[in-house]
């Protein structure tokens, strides 16, 4: 970061404790207190305890610019009058030189401060628990699941990726008797003020700085949906969305569970919407790794199949994404296989190449790789002498092909 993006983003910092920190009162205000020092009390209150340092003042200087606001300093300034004075409504009332009413009522009205969270939850970070007992999931490409028996219910979970963060819930009374079972989710939010709008089916969640919007999307009623506790504003930096479900199956029943966390307004209620999603998903997933390799060396099939593909997916999976590994993942694919317009093309190059997979029309394509004298394809009962590339029309019409690259 530069310097000046440093100021500018201090200057934001500061901006948006002027927009969206609220006075902590505890008693009622002297204005006339304030008159009689010349601070204008109809405007929020900055105070600043430590020395104001060339960095800060250029921050504020940004920050006055675009918001309103009176800055107490109480502590001697390192910068000289002259500037000081081209900062409007700034004083200096040093701590040690006013008296405990004033520097009482200045805290009362101050909306420097540093921001928690008051919500109390057993849970801290994404968690799911049935029956207070977390769900410990097992990864497979490209999905969390986890099947579990609680007190004679089936629990089966899973959690995926797209347009958004899903898990679908299923739970099955093996018992011929009504049953009970509880479910309980945590799913912390980026730091930031929120403000949230519970509907019957979803809940809006609106970032107050960045005007972004998500939504908290679910398909039952009669659970418990609670957020971060709003004390004003400023008590909703640390958020989360924290839900708590007790079911009564009858007996025999099943009931499936959904909800997601996402960018758009939607949710599945039947088991046959929620199959296609997670479907669809996994369509999807296979269509950004469309590539599985069988080589002479174990570890780079490890690490071009499953490890990198797994670090990514996860990435993904909690909003972020791992730089590192997707340009690892993508050099490696291009030692193996060169699109161009005309189809693909397998290196000849890399050695130890035993079969090459594609992901195509919504299957797996296997292409064979041979060392023979002789450079040729054969595929649909028919060899082609001197000729690799892979088209469309070739993946089309078959699900094996061999590849023969003369030696």
């Amino acid at each position: 970061m530069t310097k000046s993006e440093y100021i500018l983003s201090l200057a934001n910092l500061i901006i948006n404790r002027v927009k969206f920190h609220a006075p902590r009162l505890e008693q009622e205000v002297d204005y006339s207190l304030l008159e009689a020092v010349g601070i204008e009390g109809n405007y929020p209150i900055f105070v600043f305890n430590r020395k104001l340092d060339k960095i800060y003042y250029k921050a504020f200087v940004e920050a006055k610019k675009k918001v309103e606001f009176c800055l107490i300093l109480t502590e001697k300034p390192l910068i000289s009058r002259g500037k000081l004075q081209k900062l409007n409504k700034t004083y200096v009332l040093l701590k040690n030189e006013i008296g405990s009413i004033l520097l009482n009522t200045l805290e009362g009205l101050n909306i420097n401060y540093i921001t928690h969270s008051n919500f109390n939850r057993d849970l801290s970070r994404e968690q799911l628990c049935i029956n207070g007992k977390e769900v410990d999931f097992d990864y497979i490409p490209y999905f969390y699941t986890k099947k579990l028996m609680c007190n004679g219910v089936i629990a089966d979970a899973k959690c995926y990726i797209l347009n958004g963060k899903n898990y679908c819930l299923s739970f099955t009374n093996t018992k011929q008797e009504s049953n009970k079972i509880e479910f309980e989710f945590n799913l912390p939010l980026p730091r930031g003020y929120y403000v949230f709008n519970k509907k019957e089916n979803f809940v809006q969640i609106e970032n107050l700085t960045s005007k972004d919007k998500a939504y908290f999307n679910f398909n039952f009623s009669g659970g418990d949906i609670t957020f971060s506790s709003m004390n004003g504003i400023e008590s909703c930096t640390f958020a989360c969305i924290h839900l708590k479900c007790k079911l009564q199956l009858l007996g025999k029943e099943n009931k499936k569970i959904f909800f997601n966390f996402g960018e758009q307004k939607q949710c599945l209620n039947s088991p046959r919407e929620m199959q296609y999603y997670f479907d669809l998903s996994q369509k999807k997933m296979n269509e950004l790794f469309d590539l599985k390799v069988s080589t002479r060396d174990s570890k780079f099939d490890n690490d071009f199949n499953l490890s990198l593909p797994h670090k990514i997916w996860e990435k993904w999976q909690k909003f972020d994404v791992d730089e590192e590994s997707e340009n690892i993942y993508l050099k490696m694919k291009k030692k193996i296989v060169e699109t161009t317009q005309k189809g693909i093309q397998i290196s000849q190059d890399f050695k130890g190449l035993k079969e090459v997979r594609f992901y195509r029309n919504q299957g797996w394509k296997r292409v064979f790789i041979l060392h023979n004298d002789s450079c040729y394809m054969f595929a649909d009962k028919v060899k082609y002498f001197n000729f690799t590339l892979l088209t469309k029309e070739i993946f089309d019409k078959n699900n094996e092909i061999y590849l023969s690259f003369a030696k």
